[in-house]
């Protein structure tokens, strides 16, 4: 999967979406009509203000219930239309978000070969949270540009009919609003889309550490990745917060228009009135009408920087669905009884042009074994790929032999092909659930008797027997509570189950003991009669002895077919094969080719190493994490979330005494209109009317710096704490056990992920947004009071409605956001064990079973949230309606000249004015609480994994390391904690230096245990490990590690070329001592084989090299 993607054009991924949205026709209906009609009548109050105002002024009070009725109806029809389109937008987002998750996982099932190489899961998972979370927070918003275009446009209807030269002044305004966003659009685009691949890029090689979690703590890596994290996420900040500042100025641009365009309108307006070109209500009218789009323009504001950075999440959401096989599906089904499989001069290469296979041929037929042996690099495991369709040959082609005739198996559906073609690879991946249920994935019709004789067959029967609830035994991700041999066996079991006509085996049997492999060949011996056949992989000279035939590999051809003592006799390859030491056979010479080519000749398209452009002086300071953050979370210190908002604390208060500023400047600005109004322009005074108009044009100014500089220092405080929760959590979980990982094994990357993700959504928008409307509530209720206190609590009284709104809707909704957390985690970890576990399930042709259950599990996700969705639109939108019937009210009555009032058209258009913008924030806070939600919900994950003890140091020990000795083990005990019986019970061993010891024994007695404790990866229950005189514990672990190598049964490589994995456990190896270990590992005649030798990238653990040269 490339790292990088060019955007779409300009409305392509709007339209794309919009496709996805009417999909469901009567939700986006309902959206839409909800959006439309309810604001098509709030745009009548404007001339129902101008009547009243004109009313009041003639002294005539005989309309004044009708005008009052009316608001009312429009209220009431509003906080419907508030419930229908809030409520059923967050339902569409949610239905949007898991059909586009269930359609990349449908694109992902379906790749071939080549697909599944350039996929990564950490961009899988990236592009399936991250990135699906903004899209399902940009369709919550949807309602959104909906509502204020069609304002926009009634209103202009509406003001052309009262006056075409004011209107002009609004359409100045409008004009001016839709150029600033549109200039801002491509360069967020790719500031966003360069976070996005960065992050997917940090997602990917977090989920790499966290599954070599043990080759991390034998090389004593954690500092150093820690460190590695810290600087790719800093690298993200930068570019976050570059894009922050390139919408800052933007964004409080759009703000101060509609508020320019009032003092303009004050200006001309006042002198049209002194005129008698306009009356005193047409004015009020407009300006009534430019300020209620302060709001809207806001909520506006904020909806296309979202949909700015949202556009970079959909296009790489879409590439990930738009993922294609190169390789065609057949169209027929197998025809009759395979009786025989042959291979004519097959030839393949992979997408770098180097040619494994070159012209090979040979044949299979019903009732025969056929081995195939060659040096490492020769194209073994390329060709059961070829055999299983995962590729299609080059040139040439496989046919299979049937009752009915040869058919091509590209024209036999791939379904069809696999059911008949069974592969058991020689990475035995099993998946989280029973044992039972990995023997018969394949075949989940079996009967227990069926799973138990395919047991038997592969040897597994006597082990599964003896775990704690026999084949009812739940298996973690990976079968990572089973030794290396018994995941071999099941995985066996689970190919012999279906019992293919052609079965082929990968060196199936290479962790398990002597004993247990002479059992299943003996089984596989059996195998090969009139209606099967048997290909093997070999690499030991135990499995040659299946063999009826064996065809000899080498430098991608095959040199000579024949039994064992025919290719002893004349086969010169396979005698230099035989002649390896033990039972392994040996490596073939290879021919010498450029081990360290330059590195213009090695290019790379990763996103991540395309470094943001440097800024300077004031910008390059703002976009720097601060060190006191950093150093806190490489430290370790801070249990909750809350601590490590402490170094950048200072940064959240200036936000909010910006916030407090601009929201001061914002009232202002309605006072002096006020002012200007009932001082100026009902007064004839225009000298007064110029004084507020350059009073309110500074305040403008300050408040334009304000929010600009308020954004900035609240997106660096965001960032900033994103970036120091992330790295504290990860520096965590390296410093966690070994045990603990096996234990938690499928939610370490949901905490990393969803968890860092939701906390960082609501401190960038959330966190901003609700003290935006705090402070702006306060402020427009302090002007409210100081213009009519009466009137101020009449408009006010529905605040503790609000208040105990909120009380109840996070009473209400707390229980479905956790539950929804849960779920999602489920969604997550399903989803990165099929994606990686991903050419077993097409072997077995479980792709529509997967998808199947990856939809339930993802639909079940949006029930939590959904079921408390519709809440807060009702309670939210009540106060609304509750102030808006006693204000009018109210209002009216002091309006009548009958009662005692003083009451101006200047106090009456700016209570409604302000009260406009003091309830737009309260009918916000469903939004806000919603991000609040699902934030607290994650963030007690982070507070429970961060308050997880911590057991071991990953800063460099100051203990000297010792002088040597014997290593001793004195009475160790070791028992697993879902285990009554200890795997090791009070075992002594001494080591002396310079001796060579082999642990033997049936698979599941515990020699990987024993293999972790030596290496410090498990600590004993009881018992000392000694090296001389020199005890090791906690405080000498690190050291000890450093002087101990670790290979493990599980092999997987990083991201990177051979030389950078060589080097993982000594990154400052010269290249010469990279050479040597090469040698001493048998590595480097294979590396001679490839045309960048040392510097071969490794994708993906190391699945585009063999399975020798990643050992």
């Amino acid at each position: 999967m490339p790292a990088t993607h060019s955007p779409m054009p300009a409305r392509a991924w709007i339209v794309r979406l919009a496709r996805v949205c009417w999909e469901r026709k009567t939700l986006s209906i309902i959206v839409i009509v909800a959006s439309v009609s309810t604001i098509l009548l709030a745009a009548l109050t404007p001339l129902i203000t101008r009547q009243a105002v004109n009313d009041a002024i003639a002294g005539d009070t005989t309309h004044l219930p009708l005008l009052a009725c009316g608001l009312i109806l429009i209220a009431l029809f509003d906080f419907i239309g508030n419930y229908v389109r809030r409520g059923y937008a967050g339902e569409l987002s949610l239905w949007v978000q898991h059909t586009l998750r269930s359609r990349a996982f449908d694109s992902i099932q379906k790749l071939d070969g080549a697909g599944q190489d350039a996929l990564r899961t950490g961009q899988v998972i990236s592009r399936t949270n991250s990135d699906l979370q903004q899209v399902h927070t940009l369709l919550q918003m949807c309602p959104v540009p909906l509502a204020v275009l069609t304002y926009y446009v009634a209103g202009i209807v509406v003001m052309l009919w009262m006056s075409p030269s004011m209107t002009l002044i609004v359409i100045c305004v409008l004009a001016a609003l839709a150029i600033t966003a549109l200039r801002t659009r491509r360069r967020v685009f790719a500031q966003t889309g360069l976070a996005s691949d960065r992050l997917a890029h940090m997602t990917e090689h977090m989920r790499e550490v966290l599954e070599q979690i043990s080759v991390v703590k034998s090389c004593v890596a954690e500092l150093r990745e820690t460190r590695w994290l810290d600087g790719q996420s800093r690298q993200m900040v930068r570019v976050r917060i570059g894009a922050a500042i390139s919408q800052a100025m933007p964004g409080a641009t759009m703000l101060a228009l509609p508020v320019i365009g009032q003092i303009v309108l004050l200006c001309y307006g006042g002198w049209s009135v002194m005129n008698g070109r306009i009356d005193l209500g047409t004015f009020v009218a407009f300006a009534s009408f430019l300020a209620m789009l302060t709001g809207p323009t806001r909520v506006l504001a904020s909806f296309l920087v979202i949909a700015q950075r949202t556009q970079a999440s959909v296009e790489r959401v879409f590439a990930l669905i738009d993922t294609r096989s190169r390789m065609e599906d057949g169209t027929e089904s197998v025809e009759g009884q395979i009786i025989g499989l042959d291979v004519e001069k097959m030839s393949f290469h992979y997408d770098n042009g180097n040619r494994i296979l070159n012209e090979i041929s040979f044949s299979i037929h019903a009732g025969e074994t056929v081995a195939v042996v060659g040096a490492s690099g020769s194209g073994k495991s390329t060709l059961l790929m070829l055999l299983a369709r995962f590729y299609d040959p080059t040139s040439g082609g496989v046919w299979l032999n049937t009752t009915a005739g040869q058919q091509n198996i590209r024209d036999l559906k791939l379904t069809a092909l696999r059911r008949r073609v069974g592969v058991v690879f020689e990475d035995a991946f099993l998946f989280a659930g029973t044992v039972a249920e990995n023997i018969a994935y394949g075949h989940p019709q079996a009967t227990q008797d069926d799973i138990r004789r395919a047991a038997d067959a592969a040897g597994a029967s006597g082990f599964i027997n003896a775990l704690p609830q026999g084949f009812n035994t739940r298996l973690a991700e990976r079968g990572s509570n089973l030794s290396g041999g018994q995941r071999q066996r099941i995985a066996l079991a689970r190919a012999l189950i279906t019992a293919p006509e052609l079965l082929i085996l990968d060196d199936t049997t290479s962790a398990v003991d002597a004993g247990t492999e002479a059992e299943i060949n003996t089984a596989l011996g059996r195998y090969a009669d009139n209606e099967h056949m048997l290909l093997v992989i070999a690499r030991r000279r135990s499995t040659l002895q299946l063999a009826d035939r064996i065809v000899v590999l080498d430098k991608g051809r095959v040199v000579d077919i024949g039994t064992q003592a025919e290719l002893d006799a004349r086969c010169p390859t396979f005698r230099s094969l035989m002649s390896g030491e033990g039972d392994f056979l040996a490596l073939a010479p290879a021919e010498q080719r450029a081990l360290w080519p330059t590195t213009q000749a090695v290019k790379s398209d990763d996103a991540h190493e395309r470094q943001p452009p440097a800024g300077k002086g004031f910008v390059d300071r703002m976009t720097r994490v601060p060190e006191r953050a950093v150093q806190m979370a490489l430290a370790g210190h801070g249990r909750q979330v809350s601590s490590l908002l402490t170094p950048v604390a200072w940064m959240f208060v200036i936000a909010a005494l910006l916030i407090a500023l601009d929201s001061a400047a914002g009232v202002g600005v309605l006072v002096l209109l006020q002012r200007g109004i009932d001082s100026g322009v009902a007064a004839g005074d225009m000298s007064t009317i110029g004084i507020c108009a350059l009073l309110a044009l500074c305040l403008v100014a300050i408040g334009w710096c304000c929010y600009a500089l308020q954004t900035i220092f609240a997106a660096r405080a965001a960032e900033s704490v994103q970036h120091t929760v992330r790295l504290r959590s990860f520096s965590h979980l390296l410093r966690l056990s070994l045990p603990w990982h096996e234990k938690h094994i499928d939610s370490r990357l949901t905490r990393m992920t969803v968890d860092v993700d939701s906390l960082a959504r609501f401190l960038q928008n959330g966190l901003a947004s609700a003290a935006t409307s705090i402070v702006t509530m306060v402020a427009i209720a302090a002007a409210m009071f100081w213009l009519d206190p009466i009137l101020a609590l009449t408009a006010l009284s529905a605040v503790p409605v609000v208040m105990l709104a909120t009380w109840i809707y996070r009473r209400l909704s707390s229980p479905a956001y956790a539950q929804a957390r849960l779920e999602i985690g489920k969604v997550n970890s399903t989803l990165q064990e099929k994606v990686s576990g991903m050419r077993v399930v097409q072997s077995h042709g479980q792709q529509k079973q997967e998808a199947a259950r990856l939809r339930a599990l993802s639909d079940n996700f949006p029930r939590h949230p959904r079921a408390g969705a519709k809440i807060p639109c009702c309670l939210f939108s009540v106060p609304d309606l509750l102030h808006r019937g006693r204000l009018c009210r109210r209002a009216f009555n002091r309006g009548d000249p009958g009662r005692r009032s003083e009451m101006t058209p200047g106090i009456l258009a700016a209570f409604f004015l302000l009260l406009g913008q003091f309830y737009g924030p309260v009918q916000q806070l469903s939004g806000i609480v919603d991000s609040w939600q699902q934030a607290t919900a994650s963030g007690k994950h982070i507070n429970a994994l961060l308050a997880t003890e911590e057991t071991e140091n990953i800063e460099p020990s100051s203990i000297t390391p010792g002088t040597g000795g014997a290593l001793r083990l004195e009475a160790l005990t070791f028992r697993y904690p879902e285990k009554t019986q200890p795997v090791l019970d009070k075992l002594s061993l001494t080591i002396p230096p310079g001796t060579v010891v082999a642990v033997v024994g049936r698979s599941g007695v515990g020699k990987s245990t024993l293999i972790k404790l030596l290496a410090g990866l498990y600590s004993p229950g009881s018992g000392q490990i000694r090296v001389g005189e020199r005890l090791i514990d906690a405080a000498s672990l690190s050291d000890y590690r450093r002087q101990t190598g670790l290979v493990t049964q599980d092999v997987a490589l990083f991201s990177g070329d051979i030389a950078e994995n060589i080097r993982y456990s000594r990154p400052d190896s010269s290249d010469t001592e990279v050479e040597i270990a090469a040698r001493r590992a048998g590595l480097f005649e294979t590396v001679q084989h490839l045309p960048l030798g040392f510097r071969t990238p490794v994708n993906n653990g190391g699945t585009d090299l063999s399975a020798a040269s990643v050992s």
